[in-house]
């Protein structure tokens, strides 16, 4: 990247930075969740070229987490749909509601594609579309209501396992299979535990790097699509039921541009033809959404007491890449580029002691992701994608290789966002 747009793009970083405490207080916590789940008389709800969505096959939620040492108080909010439709303004609407800086907020989509404004990429939104984006603003603000008004002496811990789930999808490689067991794959798996002082779990925080379509597009009811909150959603679900985990547990996506379940209800033409599993694809969903949890539970199995005694920062602000648009001829298959203005890329970070929440705008790349990790000055980093903003992917260069999907649906050129998301991160985290 050149260097100067990295030097001007930090300017926007250092100029967010505020002064961590002088010291730790007694932290609290409280948790939240509220169903944003669309209406039934919404259904069917057909968009352009799609099947309809037919009816609801799971709930999908907002849930947030309060946290405050005395000092400063913050909030993570992690809503169950594909991207955030007005980050803007669903930040300014929690900052306001609990009465803090925006920095101080952190609201990430899950990333599932089982919802109906997954087809929703205009500018302004339908009838349907308006009353899902209302539902969702008015969820996740409830959910902030509860936890902030449930706020209790709490203790925090951080583990961290790996969970054999997830898979390359190719497209580095120039596959079209929709995997790559040679591929770069990030099997982490990050769990932060909050709980009272008495032992009582309060919530979970679980991030793990994978995209939430193991049933996109697959015609489950009727010949249409049913609402899911799909891999996050069911993880959430099942880890909320079992007694060593929490009442409210917040699924976020790792770095997960180039990452897919192991196994699609969908799968895609290759040597045996294109088929949709339908219905038994549900069943697809509850192995895998199980091999998580039961690696989740191992993680909490093995972590260290939680630390009552807090340090809360919180920092926001932004780098810049040199912008294009990627073309494909579907005839000819020629790639076209067009220069564009360069992509602002906001980024956010919130500290917890020796724990960093960093967030990231869009579908981060997994090179990006372990990069920022290995990288950061605090041991207990863990990057959450889709997180206030949804830019589109933020790829490593070996992605452009081979023009797939994902290059496509970048606003990015190369050689620009590993280096300038990582770096902008590690100095949020420690201001120079």
């Amino acid at each position: 990247m050149p260097r100067g747009i990295l030097a001007a793009s930090l300017l926007g970083v250092l100029g967010s930075i505020a002064l961590l405490p002088a010291r730790a207080g007694d932290l609290r916590a409280g948790a939240g969740k509220v169903s944003i789940t669309p209406a039934a008389d919404e259904f069917p709800y057909t968009a352009p070229g799609e099947r309809p969505f037919v009816g609801i096959h799971d709930d999908v939620y907002a849930r947030a987490l309060v946290l405050d040492d005395g000092h400063k108080r913050v909030a993570v909010v992690l809503v169950e749909v594909t991207k955030l439709p007005d980050p803007p303004g669903l930040l300014k609407a929690i900052a306001q509601e609990i009465g803090v800086a925006e920095t101080n907020v952190m609201v990430a989509a899950s990333h599932t594609h089982d919802v109906p404004l997954v087809f929703f990429h205009e500018k302004e939104p339908n009838v349907l579309q308006a009353r899902e984006i209302a539902r969702l603003t008015e969820g996740a603000l409830e959910a902030v209501r509860q936890a902030n008004a449930q706020l209790r002496p709490a203790r925090i811990a951080f583990g961290r396992g790996q969970a054999f789930m997830n898979v390359n999808n190719g497209e580095q490689a120039g596959l079209t299979s929709g995997y790559d067991p040679q591929g770069p794959s990030d099997k982490s798996l990050d769990v932060i535990r909050v709980e009272a002082m008495d032992g009582r779990p309060l919530a979970l925080l679980v991030n793990y790097a994978t995209h939430a379509e193991v049933m996109f597009r697959s015609a489950t009811k009727d010949g249409g699509y049913e609402v899911s909150g799909d891999l996050p959603g069911a993880v959430s679900r099942l880890l909320e039921t079992q007694a060593g985990a929490a009442p409210v547990v917040l699924y976020s996506a790792a770095a997960e541009a180039d990452q897919h379940t192991l196994f699609k209800s969908q799968q895609p033409a290759g040597r045996l033809p294109a088929v949709d599993e339908g219905a038994g694809g549900w069943a697809l969903l509850d192995v895998q959404a199980r091999r998580v949890v039961e690696a989740a539970l191992s993680v909490l199995a093995s972590m260290p007491p939680g630390v009552a005694q807090a340090q809360i920062y919180a920092a926001a602000g932004q780098v810049s890449c040199p912008g294009q648009r990627m073309r494909m001829d579907r005839t000819s298959g020629k790639v076209t580029v067009e220069d564009t203005p360069p992509v602002d890329i906001p980024l956010s970070m919130i500290r917890i002691n020796d724990i960093v929440l960093a967030g990231v705008p869009g579908d981060t790349a997994s090179a990006i992701g372990e990069k920022f990790k290995s990288s950061s000055p605090v041991a207990h980093s863990t990057l959450i994608s889709m997180a206030n903003g949804g830019l589109g992917y933020l790829l490593a260069d070996a992605s452009y290789a081979h023009p797939g999907h994902a290059v496509m649906g970048s606003p990015l050129k190369p050689h620009c966002a590993l280096p300038a998301i990582v770096d902008g991160l590690v100095r949020l985290i420690q201001p120079q």
